[in-house]
């Protein structure tokens, strides 16, 4: 996050994971789960699809390194993505900022919300709050302990509401006047 003095800090309640398959106690059992399916694939392969060819190590080797560099990146971002998840869980906060919006800016594919107070703060925004959002409208923003956004949501107009309700009231305290 560029700008912390515009965030406050706020105490999050994540519901539990049922089920955590990438845990502490048992990461171990997914790098053995990984290294024994990348043993055991290229005896498959070769028993399959490559019966003409005759067992050799040098070419069960070359088939063990193949399926290395496919199942690698694939369990390396598995566990990124948890680790992530639980470093995120494991904090316990969050921070929302209330911003105004100044600017409106647009593209082919993404719409953005210029922000203020601070310098350069561009937010991606959806369609549909792109088009709800007006210039001088408040916006609330939330973001994880990491600092990526969660969510972004219009804030309403109290100061509006306020108005709109101030008239009623003042009729009903003319009205108890008169039968005083």
């Amino acid at each position: 996050m560029k700008h912390l003095e515009f965030y406050s800090k706020y105490k999050t309640s994540y519901p539990p994971i049922v089920n955590p398959i990438f845990s502490k106690r048992n990461w171990w059992y997914v790098v053995l789960i990984t290294a024994v399916a990348v043993l055991i694939e290229p005896l498959l392969f070769m028993s399959k699809y490559q019966s003409s060819v005759p067992f050799s190590f040098s070419y069960y080797m070359e088939l063990f390194e193949y399926f290395l560099l496919i199942a690698f990146p694939f369990v390396a971002l598995l566990i990124w993505v948890n680790r992530r998840e639980s470093a995120k869980r494991s904090r316990g906060y969050g921070w929302v900022g209330k911003f105004e919006v100044i600017k409106k800016r647009s593209s082919f594919l993404f719409r953005y919300l210029l922000l203020a107070p601070g310098d350069s703060n561009k937010i991606k925004v959806n369609r549909h709050l792109f088009d709800k959002t007006r210039v001088g409208d408040f916006v609330l923003v939330r973001r994880d302990a990491l600092g990526s956004v969660e969510e972004i949501s219009k804030t309403k107009k109290f100061s509006g509401r306020l108005a709109r309700r101030l008239p009623k009231s003042s009729e009903n305290l003319f009205h108890a006047k008169d039968l005083i």
